[in-house]
């Protein structure tokens, strides 16, 4: 495991307090207040091809922990996304104005992994549907401006996971 991804889940387990479901759609908070680093409102926008370098997208569930903390998957090495699947899953995601309040639990148990050509992975997209929360790694295109933040259309990614024969509502008591 790579040391940023130790620091993502150590940060994820710290902030577990306070967590609550929020709405089952791509949030759509008042943008009136959220401001892009030039001082403009920002405004919502979609992202596209976030791992250009990938040639295989897989999704990687966890459904419980070893008795030493261990992440128990679902299929150990994931589930392959064909190009119509991964083009949907990535027309979900969308950074969006942050709301003034957000769940501090954020512990997703949903992991899209991007992987290259040589079997090596070039980052990933953690999604919480508990919290209903998006997290990111290994690519500009997802990191959001200073008063943005990363979400998906919930719906169209749970019914994704659900087609690849995937659980959606696992670990959220």
């Amino acid at each position: 495991m790579s040391a940023a991804r130790m620091l993502f889940l150590l940060a994820a387990a710290l902030a577990v307090a306070g967590c609550e479901r929020k709405v089952d759609t791509i949030a759509q908070p008042d943008s009136s207040n959220a401001t892009a680093s030039i001082g403009q409102p920002f405004k919502d926008r979609r992202v596209t091809n976030p791992f250009p370098q990938a040639t295989q997208l897989r999704l990687f569930v966890e459904v419980g922990y070893t008795e030493t903390g261990k992440p128990i998957l679902s299929k150990a090495k994931g589930v392959q996304l064909n190009a119509t699947q991964r083009k949907a899953f990535e027309e979900s995601l969308v950074i969006i104005a942050a709301p003034e309040e957000e769940s501090a639990c954020f512990m997703p148990h949903h992991f899209f992994r991007y992987y290259d050509a040589r079997g090596k992975e070039v980052g990933d997209v953690a999604v919480c549907f508990c919290c209903y929360g998006v997290g990111a790694s290994g690519s500009k295109a997802l990191e959001p401006p200073d008063g943005a933040m990363l979400s998906a259309d919930y719906q169209s990614v749970k019914a994704l996971v659900a087609a690849l024969g995937e659980p959606t509502d696992v670990l959220c008591d």
